[in-house]
């Protein structure tokens, strides 16, 4: 709910100290549902995504005062936000990965090339 809630507040209305797209990837409640850890991702900013998480704290109290006339909560709780780096780990893996490739291409090496030639293979075995 306070995900859904968030999401629409900044795709409708980006408020002028926040910049590119930002996407709320999760919020996590504490036990007694007065705190709200919001993790969000933020794409084409011309400002540095870590400097946008410190502007959104700086105004939570503004966007807690906004989330407020939007759901229906017993409490509406306090807003923390966080640099959700999910994406950004995907894809320095996926860098990793494509490097290894090309390096086992460059040395001769293909997928499946480990199967050595005088032993069946395990496609030969369940022939």
């Amino acid at each position: 709910m306070l995900r859904e809630a968030l999401s629409t507040m900044f795709q409708r209305h980006l408020p002028e100290y926040l910049d590119g797209m930002i996407t709320i990837v999760s919020v996590k409640m504490s036990p007694d549902l007065r705190i709200a850890k919001v993790y969000a991702s933020i794409f084409r900013s011309t400002t540095d995504p870590d400097t946008l998480i410190k502007r959104m704290n700086t105004h939570a109290p503004e966007l807690r005062h906004d989330l407020a006339s939007r759901v229906t909560m017993r409490f509406i709780p306090e807003l923390r936000f966080y640099r959700d780096d999910t994406l950004d780990a995907a894809e320095h893996i996926d860098k990793l990965l494509k490097q290894v490739r090309r390096d086992d291409e460059a040395r001769g090496l293909h997928p499946y090339d480990d199967e050595q030639p005088d032993q069946p293979s395990a496609r030969e075995n369940n022939d």
